[in-house]
């Protein structure tokens, strides 16, 4: 009996600590958790908007588009975006406004939370085109450089997916458009020499 109490003994101390790692393997084996103040991550998305214009009165014209994300550290967060409108611009003509750019966003937070406000700025190249409503081989088009700023914020969903909710104002730095009418037609004409041209944009996405 006294030569199997040393194997015995042994047998007893290896399943005890058997059992002791079992918890830390279970613990290796969760999913990681997506840690916002990291950088390196990736988010992809699809928005809709609005942009408002102001030319002897407010028009609206719907838009939709889409982004990705890159974070570049806790306060800091990249957005590169491509995104179409298209609506009424007085009631003689249409408008079509077509953006590529990008943002850097700015989360004043010092902890991650489910809301998160931010502040944006950044560039643009933007495209406008104007026509007769009811000629469309009368029209005029022009691609400039455009710059953004707003605020937004951030709602979270799920652990991988939030909503963003966002304000801006666009200036585009190029050739002035405007809308001249006659008595029997509309005629959209380009002014002589470069002038500011801007609009409120707001954003879900």
């Amino acid at each position: 009996m006294k030569a199997l109490a040393l194997p015995v003994l042994l047998c007893s101390l290896l399943a005890g600590l058997s059992l002791c790692l079992i918890p830390d393997g279970c613990e290796a084996q969760k999913p990681l958790r997506l840690r916002h103040d990291e950088s390196g991550i990736f988010a992809l998305g699809i928005r809709t908007g609005m942009a408002i214009s102001n030319n002897d009165g407010w028009y609206f014209s719907p838009g939709w588009g889409a982004q990705t994300r890159i974070q570049a550290s806790r306060h800091f967060n990249t957005e590169w975006y491509l995104e179409f409108f298209h609506g009424a611009y007085t009631d003689y003509a249409v408008r079509t406004d077509g953006h590529i750019g990008g943002l850097l966003m700015w989360y004043p937070q010092h902890r991650p939370q489910n809301v998160a406000p931010f502040l944006c700025l950044g560039p643009n190249a933007d495209y406008i085109k104007l026509r007769d409503r009811l000629n469309k081989e009368n029209f005029t088009s022009r691609w400039s450089l455009g710059a953004q700023a707003g605020i937004g914020m951030h709602i979270t969903l799920t652990r991988r997916s939030d909503i963003t909710i966002s304000t801006q104002y666009m200036t585009h730095f190029g050739q002035s458009m405007a809308l001249a009418v006659n008595e029997s037609t509309v005629v959209t004409i380009p002014k002589s020499g470069s002038g500011l041209d801007g609009h409120i944009l707001l954003n879900v996405s």
